[in-house]
């Protein structure tokens, strides 16, 4: 870095102990200055270093949220595409029944996926008490549950499910044998 000389303002060379044009001694003029420097640009550079990391936390944290929500959230339609849930679809009751007998409910589906819970209560533990639940289009069996319970089973309410996708009417059939009570419940994914 040049020295420049404190009495007439020439610029000498760095290594210069005197001025070249009025003789005046330069040394230790600038040693002053170049510390003041340097202690400025390392202040400088910490302060990038550290605004720097900041920004690189930021970005890090709104990708990683944005990663996170994206990874949860994928469905997969009843024709095999995916598709971001960003609607943040859920399922919806839509409809309950209960009794202790045989039933029939006949269901329209617009195509959203249909997931259907039954639950029953035994009457007594004496003889095979059941709850069959089957779902039907068009003469085919698109699923069914069977909760049961023998002779040696505990008196306790037992659930199970079936999930199915499509559009069109569906015919829920209930046969039931010795129960104190059945739940039929029905959820769509929209």
């Amino acid at each position: 870095m040049p020295k420049f000389c404190p009495k007439c303002g020439k610029e000498n060379d760095d290594d210069a102990t005197f001025c070249i044009i009025c003789g005046t001694r330069l040394s230790g003029i600038n040693s002053t200055s170049t510390d003041n420097e340097k202690n400025r640009n390392n202040n400088l550079l910490l302060i990038a270093i550290v605004v720097l990391l900041i920004i690189i936390a930021i970005i890090g944290t709104f990708a990683f949220i944005g990663w996170n929500d994206n990874f949860n959230t994928v469905v997969v339609s009843s024709n095999g595409s995916s598709s971001d849930a960003s609607s943040s679809k859920t399922w919806h009751k839509i409809d309950s029944f209960n009794g202790v007998g045989d039933y029939t409910i006949t269901l329209n589906s617009g195509g959203n996926p249909t997931r259907i819970v039954s639950s029953a209560m035994p009457l007594k533990n004496y003889a095979d008490n059941f709850m069959l639940t089957t779902v039907g289009k068009n003469g085919q069996t698109v699923g069914s549950s069977q909760l049961s319970w023998d002779s040696n089973s505990a008196l306790t309410k037992k659930s199970d499910t079936i999930e199915f996708t499509g559009s069109g009417t569906y015919n829920i059939y209930i046969s039931t044998y010795e129960l104190d009570y059945w739940n039929l419940e029905i959820y769509e994914y929209y």
